[in-house]
């Protein structure tokens, strides 16, 4: 079963306040948040298990060391207890006044003394302050400021963000950093363009019109697909029915998939579903029992020898990887003809939660300006539609997204900066399907040759280095299902990013989460891959990182803001090659992640 819901950093700063718990380190809200993910807990539930850990260690401090041991020694060891059926009993029937009642008891045993156990109940201020915003342009918060989108009123700064006091340090690297020239001046020899250009979608396109049996037939093309690939690489013959009753080892292919009645997926609740021309779309059981490491996802697309004396279960004893793409082989990824190529790259939202003065957009506004990065990859969302604020925003939110790509392109006019622009189905005023279409070019845009509206996903060449982006949490979601064995025994992030790249499409999950509404007929189109790319760039809500996959340079920027507080940003230098033939990307590149 999919998670219909994540875990936000303000739901666990709500919690933990509670407890006189502070969140005020970056670091141990993502921890806590991908714990929250691996472990299928809600923000109740962490707390409760940080604070029994910390009574047992004397009320130890907060750290990510003191998370990762309480991970270690409490929630890792918990065994799995199956819930039986209960008997059918009338529903019981709460009062308001006996909810608010037995609330109050709970929390009177956990708040510390000298706070009001009828915290958390004042869900309403008694003098509300009113949120509705005629404007959204901090006076003074960037160096330019043309009256030409100047707004009627001002919005007020977030306190929280302003104070934060780890400006722009490094938090992760990738290559030789120290010997980096960081500061571009290629901008103006700089070229963008998609990788298939008569491919690749660049308008809005008729979507709510899906058939079933369209759906099936893209579903089973994947199968059928990478079966050849699968045959191809590893010398497979042919591939059996995988319902077939035989007394001997054969090899089969298909999608896994869960047994819904055991809940998500698990060692013991793994189908296997064959295509309809080698298994007529048939699901048996997948034995795991003698593999001794896997790493599982539903939708992934695996081949497997085994056993099925029966029909009804294959016993699997051999698990093929799946084949990724070959990296393009252009000379033009060399940039003999360019020089560096410099890249920076932020994922939304460009806002702090507790205020639409984009304070965090003009703090990277102030970098790009410093830095003239020659190309500049900004993913969405640009207008949040989980922002407080929107809710109650009295102009159209489509009106907030222009006035700020006016301030990039007016802002970065002097640089030559090319801003590359990826929507997010987060993106109120935006289309809410997957692929997702590019924006709408906004009228009066100035130096639109600069704007390069792209959709999600998509494959970009930038002077000849391949480009893949994707402002779909995919690593997310993927984190949230997928299974491995033994637990620990290899890099996670980097596992998570390898799926992606050998199952060649940027959405592999299936079925995805309800916050993922995916058109498959166009999906089949346009978010399935033509090639590994040189860079795979996708912000996550997980923790920020910088890997090496399938000879792909992956890197998650995190978000630009994390609730109230400032977030990180990437930079990335690709170098020219000396010998095309023999120096990939990876070994050319250094890249830094850097705290806003």
């Amino acid at each position: 079963m999919m998670a219909t819901s994540m875990v936000t950093e303000d739901e666990l700063v709500q919690e933990f306040e509670d407890f006189d718990i502070e969140l005020t380190d970056p670091d141990v809200v993502d921890k806590l948040k991908e714990l929250c993910m691996v472990y299928r807990m809600d923000c109740s539930s962490i707390v409760s298990e940080w604070v029994a850990y910390s009574i047992s260690r004397s009320n130890q401090k907060m750290t990510t060391d003191s998370l990762e041991e309480m991970e270690q020694d409490r929630i890792s060891k918990k065994k799995k207890k199956v819930a039986k059926t209960p008997t059918m009993k009338s529903p019981a029937v709460f009062t308001s006044d006996r909810v608010n009642e037995e609330t109050d008891d709970l929390l009177s045993a956990y708040t510390p003394a000298g706070k009001s156990k009828h915290k958390r109940l004042h869900t309403t201020p008694e003098n509300p302050a009113n949120k509705r915003l005629q404007g959204v342009h901090r006076h003074g918060s960037v160096p330019f400021s043309p009256a030409s989108f100047s707004p009627p009123a001002v919005a007020t700064p977030s306190h929280k963000y302003g104070s934060r006091t780890n400006r722009r340090e490094v938090v992760a690297s990738y290559g030789p950093t120290d010997s980096i020239t960081w500061k571009g001046t290629n901008a103006q020899t700089c070229s963008v363009q998609h990788y298939d250009t008569e491919g690749a979608l660049k308008k809005k396109y008729k979507n709510m019109f899906q058939k079933f049996t369209d759906k099936a037939s893209v579903l089973n093309d994947m199968i059928e697909n990478m079966a050849q690939q699968f045959q191809d690489k590893h010398g497979i013959e042919n591939f059996s029915h995988v319902a077939l009753p035989i007394q001997e080892p054969v090899t089969a292919v298909g999608r896994v998939c869960c047994d819904t009645s055991t809940g998500r997926l698990n060692a013991q609740s793994v189908l296997l579903e064959g295509s309809v021309d080698t298994s007529s779309g048939k699901q048996v059981m997948l034995s795991l029992s003698d593999i001794k490491e896997f790493s599982l996802f539903p939708g992934q697309i695996i081949a497997s020898d085994g056993i099925n004396s029966k029909g009804v279960k294959l016993v699997a004893s051999k698990i093929y990887e799946s084949v990724p793409l070959p990296l393009c082989q252009s000379e033009d990824n060399s940039l003999s003809d360019h020089g560096p190529l410099h890249v920076m790259v932020a994922g939304g939202p460009f806002t702090t939660s507790d205020t639409l003065s984009y304070e965090p957009l003009d703090d990277l506004i102030r970098v790009m300006v410093q830095d003239m990065p020659d190309v500049c990859i900004l993913f969405g969302p640009f207008v949040d539609a989980n922002h407080a604020e929107i809710k109650d925003y009295t102009q159209d939110p489509e009106d907030l997204f222009k006035m700020q790509m006016r301030k990039l392109a007016e802002a970065t006019k002097q640089i030559g900066t090319q801003l590359v622009i990826v929507p997010s189905l987060r993106d109120v005023h935006h289309d809410f399907i997957y692929p997702q279409p590019p924006f709408p070019i906004p009228d009066n845009l100035p130096d639109k040759d600069r704007l390069h509206f792209m959709s999600d996903p998509c494959t970009l060449t930038i002077n000849g280095i391949v480009f893949g982006l994707t402002s779909s949490d995919i690593l997310f979601h993927l984190g949230s299902e997928e299974i491995s064995h033994p637990p620990g025994s290899s890099d996670r992030l980097r596992r998570l990013t390898k799926h992606i790249l050998t199952q060649q499409n940027y959405y592999p999950l299936y079925p995805p989460p309800e916050c993922m509404p995916i058109d498959y007929e166009h999906y089949e189109q346009y978010a399935q891959m033509d090639v590994t790319p040189d860079v795979f760039i996708s912000p996550s809500d997980l923790r920020w990182f910088i890997k090496e996959a399938c000879g792909c340079l992956s890197i998650n920027p995190g978000r630009l803001t994390r609730g109230q507080v400032g977030g990180t940003y990437a930079k990335l230098v690709i170098t020219p090659s000396q010998d095309s033939k023999t120096a990939g990307v990876t070994v050319r590149s250094a890249a830094q992640i850097l705290r806003i």
